[in-house]
């Protein structure tokens, strides 16, 4: 019986700090600032992200358009373009965190 009302404590615990943490906007964290604002500065530094990721796309079609025969031809297409889209997901990353670390928040380790 202290068993079971122990797990149940847990859970209810576990469930009450997921809770909060989803209301922060996901994993981003900064002090006294309550989740709906964290929620729209993410969404604004994921949109600031997008555009710059938008232009830097543009560079990759070209790219694109003027390698993809010879990667079709060698057999290697799918491979760069994916390299592409990958590195692609990656500078947003960084640009969303940049600009989050610089509206003075912090993700947990």
């Amino acid at each position: 019986m202290v068993r079971a009302r122990t797990t149940f404590g847990m859970c209810l615990i576990c469930l009450v700090l997921s809770a909060c943490f989803q209301a922060s906007g996901g994993e981003w964290f900064k002090p006294g600032v309550a989740g709906d604002l964290t929620a729209r500065d993410l969404a604004q530094c994921q949109r600031d992200a997008r555009l710059v990721a938008g232009e830097e796309g543009k560079i990759d079609q070209d790219i694109i358009a003027s390698r993809g025969a010879d990667w079709q031809a060698s057999g290697s297409y799918a491979a760069n373009t994916s390299q592409m889209a990958q590195s692609s997901d990656k500078r947003r990353a960084e640009m969303v965190g940049r600009c989050m670390r610089n509206k003075g928040y912090a993700q947990p380790k």
